[in-house]
This record gives C-alpha cells, sequence and structure tokens, in this order.
C-alpha cells in the first residue's frame, strides 16, 4: 500500500499541474472545430474520458461529458493520493459545488432552471445523482430544511432564514459557505487567505453591480452582500450613486478597463477573469506545500471552465479568436 504523505502527495500534485493545458495549447484550440477539440484533449488527460464516452457522444456534448467525468475522476484521485488529515479540508475546498448542485436544484424545483436532475449535479464534490434524485423528490421547504454538511464546523441551517425564497436561499448558501472559508483559511496559510477575501470581494462586488443596475438603495443591497463590506474597493463601490459610478470604481481599484460597461455580463466576466488571473500570479510564489494542493484544484477547475466556454462559443457561431481569448484565464 502506498504511503499517503505529504512529500508523495506534493510530487504526484507536480505531475497532475503539468499536465494542465497552457497558452500554446489554447492558441491551437481556438482554431479548431468541436470535433477537432475532442480529438485534440484526447491525446492527454482526457484520453481516458473521451475513449469511454467517444463510442456513444461526440462533438460538443462529447467535450461537456469528457471534462465532467475528468474533474470527477481527478479530485476523488487527489483525495486519494492526500494524507488523510487533508482529507476535511479538500472536502470542504470542494463543498462549493455541492452547494452549487444544491442551487440548481432549488432553482429546478421553482421551474427557474431546465433539464433532467442528473444534469443539475456538479460531480466534483460529495453529492452524487443519486443523492440529487433523492432530494428531488423533495419539496423545496423540506429541501432547505434538509441542508447540511456533517463534517463541516459551520452549521449551515443557522444561516438559511427564509425557506420560501430561492433567492435569500442562495445568498444564505454563500454565507455559510464563505465563512466556513475564512476560518479554514487560516489554517491553511496566506496564499489561501488572500484567495478566498478576492473572491468575496469579487462576489460582493458582483451583487452590487446587479442591484445597482435595477436601482436599489445601498442599506438594501448590504442585505445582499455574502459579508459585510471590508474592502475599501467594495466599500466605494457601494456608496456609487448609479451603475454607471459604481462601474467606474470598480475600474479604478482593480486596474480594469471594461470594454463594454454596458453589458454588466461582459463587466462580470472581466472581473471574474482578472481575480482568476490575480491568483494564478500569487500561486506560482507558493509552489510547494498545501496551498499547492489548492492552487492545482483551482487551475484544474479553470481548466475545464476555459475548455467548457471555448466549446460552447464554437457552438453558437462565435469565430473570432480575440473575443473568446479575452475570456479564457490562461495562467
Amino acid at each position: 500500500m502506498i504511503s499517503r504523505d505529504y512529500p508523495y502527495m506534493y510530487a504526484r500534485v507536480s505531475a497532475k499541474r503539468a499536465k494542465l493545458l497552457d497558452e500554446s495549447n489554447y492558441n491551437q484550440l481556438i482554431k479548431m472545430e468541436p470535433n477537432e477539440i475532442a480529438r485534440k484533449l484526447q491525446e492527454g488527460s482526457y484520453k481516458k474520458d473521451i475513449d469511454e464516452l467517444g463510442v456513444k457522444y461526440d462533438g460538443v456534448e462529447l467535450v461537456e461529458l469528457a471534462l465532467m467525468r475528468n474533474v470527477s475522476r481527478t479530485m476523488a484521485n487527489l483525495i486519494d493520493i492526500s494524507p488523510d488529515s487533508l482529507d476535511p479540508v479538500i472536502n470542504a475546498f470542494l463543498r462549493r459545488y455541492d452547494i452549487l448542485s444544491l442551487k440548481r436544484l432549488l432553482r429546478w424545483k421553482k421551474g427557474e432552471e431546465k433539464g433532467e436532475v442528473k444534469d443539475l449535479l456538479v460531480p466534483v464534490a460529495q453529492y452524487t445523482v443519486e443523492d440529487m434524485e433523492e432530494l428531488s423528490e423533495k419539496s423545496f421547504e423540506e429541501i432547505c430544511k434538509s441542508i447540511e454538511f456533517s463534517d463541516s464546523n459551520v452549521k449551515y441551517q443557522s444561516f438559511i432564514e427564509d425557506t420560501g425564497d430561492v433567492r435569500k436561499v442562495e445568498r444564505d448558501l454563500d454565507r455559510a459557505y464563505y465563512t466556513e472559508m475564512t476560518e479554514l483559511a487560516d489554517s491553511i496559510g496566506m496564499w489561501f487567505q488572500k484567495f478566498i477575501r478576492k473572491e468575496i470581494e469579487c462576489e460582493n462586488l458582483k451583487i452590487i453591480l446587479r442591484l445597482k443596475k435595477y436601482g436599489l438603495e445601498k442599506e438594501k443591497i448590504k442585505d445582499w452582500l455574502i459579508s459585510e463590506p471590508e474592502t475599501t474597493c467594495v466599500r466605494k463601490t457601494l456608496q456609487a450613486s448609479d451603475l454607471k459610478d459604481a462601474i467606474s470604481e470598480v475600474e479604478k481599484c482593480e486596474d480594469i478597463q471594461f470594454r463594454d460597461y454596458k453589458n454588466l455580463e461582459q463587466v462580470e466576466q472581466t472581473l471574474e477573469v482578472e481575480r482568476l488571473k490575480s491568483a494564478f500570479r500569487t500561486l506560482h510564489t507558493e509552489p510547494l506545500g498545501i496551498t499547492s494542493v489548492f492552487g492545482y484544484i483551482v487551475a484544474k477547475m479553470v481548466e475545464v471552465k476555459n475548455l467548457r466556454m471555448l466549446i460552447r462559443a464554437k457552438e453558437t457561431g462565435i469565430q473570432n479568436q480575440e473575443t473568446i481569448k479575452r475570456n479564457l484565464v490562461i495562467a
């Protein structure tokens, strides 16, 4: 039996990181059509998944399913090779994907999400298709009241205040999750603390911009934030008189120039891309230690996000390579 110690884990994680796509890989993929992208991915770490699924699927559907299967296998393997003491920490970080699955299920119960129950699952964390199907048989309120994670130090039920409003439940789940992550970050190190703080700031900025668009007052917007507006950027954006001024504040404090400030979806995407690029830059300063494991998880999930965005752009007929590349997060 292989000893699951830290040096072994670091070596395996380093080997996995070396297989991640780089800028030259993306430059090739951008020029390809969906079936060509599938064949190219088949040459690397996605080979097993594409080989198994390629018998039944092709094109965009093949790539989408292969990505999900691959990331599920990758995260399960990461837990397998990690020391027992690290398993709860990795599981806590991956809980964000269980929460995303729950949000999709709750929207589905309210008729705001399409598709089959199995399609709502992000198969990265602890929830299985069977778990989702069992939950789907319950009412919206019953699902809300059943949400709890036995391996978490945070009691999620204590955060859920209103089991009738899907938006408020989503907000409360985010608050519980980021409370857990903030506590977790204190035990991991500076890089992870900065990563989580930046993620919270980014989420709060996106919330403020969305609600400024609808003309909500400052005090009402604060009710929807994940946490108190702790950073100067969040406070100044919250104080802005309207959406245009709020976007200007974000541009100044984040040192970003939005190409089209009237397109809020594009503004949010640019903000997210810049946040992840910043995280990658910080990551390269700490290539060893527990931080390297979380850095790899982030990098792997970003790769999957990049590939899904790329394949969907091709599916919808977007051919402008610069447009696609602007929306990729490349280390």
